[in-house]
């Protein structure tokens, strides 16, 4: 292909040549032809013909000295030549000659180029010969190559056949293979199983149970295999005969632990938590965990999926505690009934002490539980609940029997709620769970038995309460140098806000809310009895000042606590029954009627009994008994101050003579006078009972408006007197009257 192309380079360049030198002869041929028909139509003369054969002379003289000295040779033989023209027809002759000697020594190189292409040319072509043999020689060669291909081809295409079929079977015989191998394994699998000297700590129990649970898969998930029902019966019996034999070795060393904790303490008498020998009962068990361990975290992973498993972890379970259980629970009994003669009088010591004994011990057998399994099951919250509630049996009959003060059962509902449900249970979750459950019970009994002994302690302290005489020496009583405010509160009041501070802190919000419900409703009432006593004692004011005193206090001091003080009541409304027997007693004549007027039936539908629902609200009930008693004082005290106004203006209202300007006087002056004489003690009063400005300053404005209209009212009749009349009267103005109360 090289030389072919080669070829056509050089033959395309000799062709534009060969082209370029006939274009130039073309032109030469022309230009003589012009010359020639320029002579015969243009005739010179003898001097113009002289003229252009010196200037060839003259040319060619020039021209040679340029060239070589070949064309100098020819130019000085033209000047031979010259002197013997002498026509044009010579001159034609002669410039013809030196025309072809030019263009011959030009079209030499030319020629001879050509000369050489045409020898070129002649081996091209012998060469293109040689190609077009040697092409017909490569097409054959092709066309055997292309057989060879397909021949080829197909012979790699029946390897590669072949070569698949060989990897399918290979794959075959590898996938037969192993599927054989859980038919095989039985007899291996039998043998060891079968064998004296297996051991379920040896190395290879293990993978064989792997091996077992293997199988017995496999032969599930292949029933359509042939006899896979009897090797699946085959390794289920090796899978039950692996975990007897797992099982008996579990049980046996958790039996033989004990026993040897009971044997070795057997002399150390009586154990008491926290002694050295009563950590050997968990230091001995422990040594025997994480071998223990090993062997339940094979049957606990698979306890989910295969019931024989979950059968033997429950057996192992059950074992262990029951072996714990008989170990602690004599242990726990001793303690209780050391901690029980220990704090026989201190009740709530008793219970604090055993409750944190009791969580050491759960705290123990739950982080010991788990040195043996990795499952928290129920057969452990069993465990640890039989445990606890060996204190359950001291604490019920105690708070029954021994615990009747309801500050007491307070103190203790607190202890359990604070102390060990807050700060333990809660805080500690799972491993305290079941002792929470006891917990729990304890509180709930010791709420409601706190139920039961505060409405017992209302009875008796606050509703059925006899006041000496010492508790209703109001005002004297506020005189006297105490060392404690609370000492000058009434009885009842006390103990009331008392009984409500500690309900708060041990009760849940409902049981509080109704026990402080019958509580303030009590002590209101045992205040409103009171205040009758204090009226035939002392006066109307004091005990008016007497009420609106502790009112205050109490309002005062259940504000902090965050409850609503609301319950609602539900009761039955016997008022319809009433009407209906009322009614079947007048309709005597149609009790036997068979009609729907029937007498029996008119009972039934109208005389049953209307649930009513009513809210009570303690802390709305406390403002509303505040509001009277603030109401009823301030009338009062107006009515102290201001009744000979009030009793003139009733006479006047009802006279039908006209007031006297004498009548007048006399009452303003007798008025002002019991001001001046009575409102200081008044104020003196409200001060000793409140003694809080701001509260004495809120409940004396009303009084002061009181005044002010009783005044206003009677001046309304003065104005219609004469001048003179009104100054002898001298009725104070508003502002005199303002700075009188103001100031006395």
């Amino acid at each position: 292909y090289y030389i072919t192309n080669n070829l056509r380079k050089v033959t395309k360049r000799a062709t534009s040549m060969s082209l370029q030198i006939i274009t130039n002869a073309a032109q030469s041929k022309l230009v003589r032809d012009k010359l020639t028909k320029w002579e015969t139509t243009t005739s010179l003369s003898q001097q113009q013909k002289d003229c252009v054969v010196d200037l060839a002379t003259w040319s060619a003289i020039d021209e040679a000295i340029d060239l070589p000295s070949s064309d100098i040779i020819s130019v000085s033989e033209a000047q031979d030549q010259s002197s013997t023209i002498n026509n044009a027809q010579q001159f034609y002759e002669w410039f013809h000659s030196v025309e072809r000697g030019m263009e011959s020594d030009q079209e030499s190189e030319y020629r001879d180029y050509i000369n050489s292409l045409k020898e070129h040319h002649g081996r091209c072509n012998s060469v293109l010969d040689g190609i077009s043999k040697a092409l017909d020689h490569l097409r054959d060669l092709g066309d055997q190559y292309r057989t060879v291909s397909l021949t080829t081809e197909a012979l790699h295409d029946s390897c590669e056949l072949l070569m698949q079929d060989q990897q399918d079977l290979e794959q075959l015989g590898t996938s037969i293979a192993q599927q054989l191998v859980y038919f095989t394994e039985h007899d291996r699998i039998g043998t060891k199983l079968n064998s004296s000297a297996i051991s379920v700590m040896g190395e290879a129990f293990v993978p064989m149970l792997i091996k077992i649970d293997e199988c017995v898969e496999f032969m599930k998930d292949h029933p359509d295999y042939k006899e896979s029902a009897v090797y699946l019966a085959k390794y289920q019996q090796c899978l039950v005969r692996a975990l007897t034999l797992l099982r008996s070795y579990i049980v046996n060393a958790i039996r033989a632990t004990a026993t040897a904790a009971v044997t070795e303490l057997s002399g150390a008498g009586g154990l008491v938590p926290g002694d050295p020998a009563f950590a050997q009962l968990y230091s001995k068990f422990q040594s025997q965990g994480p071998r223990i361990k090993a062997l339940m975290e094979q049957i606990e992973d698979r306890s989910e999926k295969n019931p024989e498993y979950l059968q033997v972890m429950q057996d192992c379970y059950t074992c262990y505690c029951y072996q714990r259980q008989a170990l602690i629970l004599p242990v726990i009994n001793q303690e209780l009934e050391r901690l029980y003669k220990l704090h026989d009088k201190d009740h709530c010591t008793f219970i604090r002490t055993s409750c944190m004994s009791l969580i050491r011990i759960c705290e123990d057998e739950f982080s010991l539980y788990h040195c043996f399994f990795s499952r928290s099951d129920l057969i452990l919250q069993g465990l640890l609940e039989s445990l606890s509630s060996q204190l359950y049996d001291y604490f019920r009959p105690m708070i029954i029997q021994q615990v009747q003060r309801f500050e007491l059962l307070a103190d203790i509902c607190s202890v359990l709620k604070n102390d060990i449900f807050e700060d333990h249970v809660n805080a500690k979750g799972e491993c305290l769970e079941a002792f929470g459950h006891l917990a729990l019970q304890m509180l709930e009994d010791s709420q409601e038995r706190l139920s039961y002994r505060t409405q017992a302690y209302i009875q008796s302290d606050i509703i059925n309460f006899m006041p000496s005489a010492g508790d209703l020496a109001y005002p004297s009583k506020l005189t006297e140098e105490l060392s404690n405010q609370y000492a000058m509160w009434y009885p009842t009041v006390r103990r009331s806000l008392i009984c409500l501070s500690k309900l708060y802190r041990c009760t849940n919000r409902s049981v509080f809310e109704s026990l402080a419900q019958e509580c303030l409703a009590a002590c209101i009432d045992s205040l409103k009895t009171a205040t009758l006593s204090i009226v035939e004692n002392s006066s109307l004011l004091d005990s008016q000042l007497f009420l609106i005193k502790h009112l205050l206090i109490i309002r005062e001091q259940i504000a902090p606590f965050d409850v609503n003080f609301t319950v609602n009541e539900v009761s039955l409304d016997f008022t319809n029954l009433k009407m209906a027997a009322s009614g079947l007693i007048t309709n005597k004549n149609r009790i036997l009627s068979l009609n729907s007027n029937n007498a029996v039936l008119e009972f039934f539908f109208q005389g049953a009994p209307q649930l009513t629902k009513k809210v009570l609200d303690s802390k709305k009930d406390v403002d509303i008994n505040l509001k009277e008693a603030c109401t009823d004082f301030i009338t009062t005290a107006a009515t102290l101050l201001s009744s000979p106004i009030h009793a003139f203006l009733a006479t006047v209202e009802t006279s039908t003579t006209p007031a006297t300007m004498e009548q007048c006087r006399n009452v303003v002056s007798e008025t002002t006078q019991r001001i001046s004489s009575k409102l200081p003690g008044i104020k003196k009063s409200m001060h000793l009972y409140l003694a809080n400005p701001d509260t004495e300053a809120i409940l004396f404005r009303p009084i002061r408006g009181q005044i002010l209209t009783q005044f206003g009212n009677l001046r309304k009749v003065i104005d219609n007197m004469e001048e003179e009349d009104k100054f002898i009267i001298n009725c104070p103005s508003p502002e005199q009257l303002t700075m009188t109360l103001a100031y006395n």
